[in-house]
């Protein structure tokens, strides 16, 4: 499911459900919580981005998460693949023979254009909730039901929300609408999400009018 500007939380909005962590009374569970929402909600990351996140990724001294073109999942039971890619693998393979040959080499990025560097220097806040998964958890430890679950905890704690714009793929289209809102280019939103062709990235690039106003204004 491809993210749209209909799923975007508006800034309030996004700012009432990263409110609602606090609001949980686990600490733990709402650290966690607003740190999925935060790396979701302002990098963009696709689900399976976020349920495989690693401290390999994390280039702190460019502050970027680096996204590789394939990181093995041990997520599963006895070590082997999560959920989320027994499920991608099999919607992907026509036979066992393909199916044994995909299992190698997940996890890996939705296309080729996802393996990408997504800076996190603009954000305090993202910054913060990364280094809290990296300290307690070298990246995001658990698998794809539990990253839904923090999200679902969050939104029961806002329950005003959309539930359909605090999916990961929400939160997706909530960063698309904050970055092109705020100007960043169609090229650097295509890189910093890593759509393969330049028309998902156009879909954000007049979120609210923002650019509109924003181009009146240096005219004025």
């Amino acid at each position: 499911m491809p993210p749209t500007r209909e799923n975007a939380l508006t800034e309030r909005d996004f700012e009432r459900l990263v409110k609602a962590t606090h609001r949980i009374e686990n600490s733990r569970i709402g650290l966690e919580a607003r740190a999925v929402i935060l790396i979701g909600g302002r990098l963009g990351l696709r689900p399976g981005e976020l349920t495989h996140l690693s401290a390999e990724w994390f280039d702190w001294q460019r502050q970027m998460i680096r996204i590789p073109n394939h990181h093995p999942c041990e997520k599963g039971q006895d070590g082997g693949l999560c959920g989320y890619c027994r499920q991608a693998v099999s919607q992907q393979s026509d036979s066992a023979d393909e199916y044994a040959t995909l299992r190698e080499v997940y996890w890996q990025p939705k296309t080729a254009a996802a393996a990408r560097a997504v800076p996190f220097n603009f954000s305090s806040r993202v910054h913060v909730a990364l280094e809290y998964l990296d300290d307690e958890h070298g990246g995001w430890p658990y698998s794809f039901s539990t990253l839904q679950r923090r999200l679902d905890n969050a939104l029961n704690h806002a329950p005003k929300l959309s539930p359909s714009a605090t999916s990961p793929h929400g939160l997706r289209a909530t960063a698309a609408s904050y970055h092109a809102g705020r100007g960043l280019d169609m090229a650097a939103l295509r890189a910093m999400f890593g759509w393969k062709d330049l028309e998902t990235a156009r879909q954000y690039l007049n979120v609210d009018g923002a650019m509109t106003r924003r181009a009146l204004s240096s005219i004025h």
